[in-house]
C-alpha cells in the first residue's frame, strides 16, 4: 500500500506577492459611479453592483449560499425500503487518532446501530501494515459491507483487490476515489472534498473582495486531502488579484515538524493574510503559529471537518473565520443505507452526496455545539427504513 505525504492535513498554501489591483472599484472611481447613476436616474446601489466583477459576485453568491443550515437529507429521493434483519458492518477507520476519523466511525456505529447490525471496528492507522490487517480481519468476518474512511484504493490496492474477489462489498467514505472501483458499490461524499475546498475559496475570495494572499497547508497522505487542495487551487484561479501558496507536511509529522514549517512560511511570507489548513488539526496549528508570530490581527484562518477546538475559535472570531463542515453522524448513516440497499439488491448511485455547510461566528449558534446533518437526520433515515 502506498501511502502518501506532501500537505493537505494541516496546512497549505503560501501566499505570496502582493496584489497590484483592486476587485471593486477604488475611492475616486465609486465617486464617479455615483455621480453619473445620479445623473441618469440609476440608484448608486445598483451601479455599484454592476462594477462588481463577475468573479466576485459569483464568489459571495455561494458564500452565502454555502452559510445555510441544510434541512433534509439527500436519501430520500431514492425512496425507502426493508433492510436485511440482521447483517454486519465492518469498519475500516483512518487514523482514530485523528478526530476527523474519530467522528466518522462514530456516525458509523450508530447508523449501523440505528439500522440493527452489529458494528466491528478496525484502526487502519498510519502504515500500510495496518491497513492491511484491517481488511484482513474485515473480509474474514463476512459482513454485509466493508465501510471505510479516507483510505482510497491507491492506499490499499490489494486490501480492496482481495474484498472483491472474496465477494465483500465495499462502501467508501471520503476516499477520493473515482466511482466505480471494482468492489466499491459506492462513495459516500465522492464529489465532498473537492466541493468544500471550493466553498472556501469562495469565501476568502469574497471577503478579502479579491484581495487575498493566501498560504495553503496540505499533504499527500488521504486522496481526499489531495482533491481539496486541488479543488481550492482551481477555485482561487477565478480571482485574477489573488496570491496562493503551498505548503506541504508530512502526515506523521504534524506535531514535531508543521509548527516549524509555519513559523517559517509566515516569517518569509510577511503579506500573508489568508492560511487555509487541509483538515482542522493543520487549521488549528496555523492559529497557533499566527498567535505566537504576533499576526492575529492580519491573518484569517480557514480549515475544515469541524473539530471542537476549532468551532470554538470560530464561535469567537478568533483568527480562524471559516470552517467548511459535513455532518459529524450523517455520513455514517448513508454510508450503512447505501450498505443496506446493496445487499437487498436496491439500486445504489456511484456517488452517494451528503450535506455541508459553511460555518462561521454568525451562523454557529444554528449548530452548535457542531454540525451533525440536517435536524432530525436520524430519523429520517429511519422511516427510509421502516423504523421511524
Amino acid at each position: 500500500m502506498k501511502v502518501r505525504s506532501t500537505l493537505l492535513a494541516l496546512v497549505t498554501a503560501v501566499a505570496v506577492a502582493g496584489l497590484t489591483a483592486g476587485c471593486g472599484s477604488s475611492s475616486s472611481s465609486s465617486t464617479t459611479t455615483a455621480s453619473a447613476a445620479a445623473n441618469t436616474g440609476t440608484s448608486s446601489t445598483a451601479a455599484a453592483s454592476s462594477s462588481t466583477p463577475s468573479w466576485l459576485a459569483a464568489a459571495q453568491s455561494a458564500t452565502s449560499q454555502a452559510e445555510q443550515v441544510p434541512t433534509a437529507i439527500l436519501q430520500t429521493p431514492l425512496g425507502s425500503f426493508k433492510p436485511k434483519s440482521s447483517g454486519t458492518i465492518f469498519h475500516v477507520a483512518c487514523n482514530l487518532a485523528l478526530e476527523g476519523c474519530t467522528k466518522l466511525a462514530n456516525g458509523i456505529k450508530a447508523g449501523t446501530l440505528a439500522i440493527g447490525y452489529q458494528f466491528k471496528l478496525c484502526n487502519g492507522g498510519t502504515t500500510a501494515n495496518q491497513i492491511n490487517e484491517c481488511f484482513t480481519q474485515a473480509i474474514a468476518a463476512h459482513p454485509t459491507a466493508i465501510v471505510v474512511n479516507g483510505i482510497g484504493e491507491s492506499d490499499a490496492a490489494n486490501s480492496f483487490a482481495a474484498a472483491a474477489k472474496a465477494g465483500v462489498p465495499i462502501v467508501g467514505s471520503f476516499t477520493g476515489d473515482s466511482p466505480g472501483i471494482n468492489g466499491v458499490v459506492t462513495e459516500v461524499a465522492g464529489n465532498t472534498c473537492a466541493q468544500q475546498a471550493k466553498t472556501v475559496a469562495n469565501a476568502i475570495i469574497a471577503d478579502s473582495k479579491g484581495k487575498a494572499n493566501v498560504l495553503w497547508v496540505g499533504t499527500n497522505t488521504y486522496t481526499c486531502n489531495i482533491q481539496r487542495q486541488q479543488g481550492f487551487l482551481d477555485q482561487m484561479k477565478t480571482c485574477p488579484t489573488c496570491t496562493v501558496k503551498t505548503l506541504s507536511f508530512a502526515i506523521d509529522a504534524i506535531t514535531s515538524q508543521l509548527p516549524s514549517q509555519l513559523q517559517s512560511a509566515l516569517q518569509s511570507n510577511p503579506n500573508l493574510t489568508y492560511v487555509v489548513g487541509t483538515f482542522d488539526a493543520v487549521a488549528l496549528a496555523a492559529t497557533q503559529a499566527i498567535r505566537q508570530a504576533g499576526k492575529a490581527d492580519s491573518i484569517k484562518v480557514a480549515g475544515f471537518d469541524g473539530d471542537a477546538p476549532d468551532l470554538q475559535l470560530v464561535k469567537e472570531g478568533s483568527i480562524q473565520m471559516w470552517d467548511d463542515v459535513t455532518g459529524g453522524g450523517e455520513p455514517g448513516y448513508a454510508a450503512v443505507d447505501a450498505a443496506a440497499r446493496h445487499a437487498v439488491n436496491k439500486q445504489v448511485p456511484k456517488v452517494t452526496d451528503i450535506t455541508t455547510m459553511l460555518v462561521t461566528k454568525s451562523n454557529y449558534s444554528q449548530i452548535a455545539p457542531a454540525y451533525q446533518g440536517p435536524s432530525g437526520y436520524e430519523q429520517q433515515f429511519k422511516q427510509l427504513w421502516g423504523k421511524g
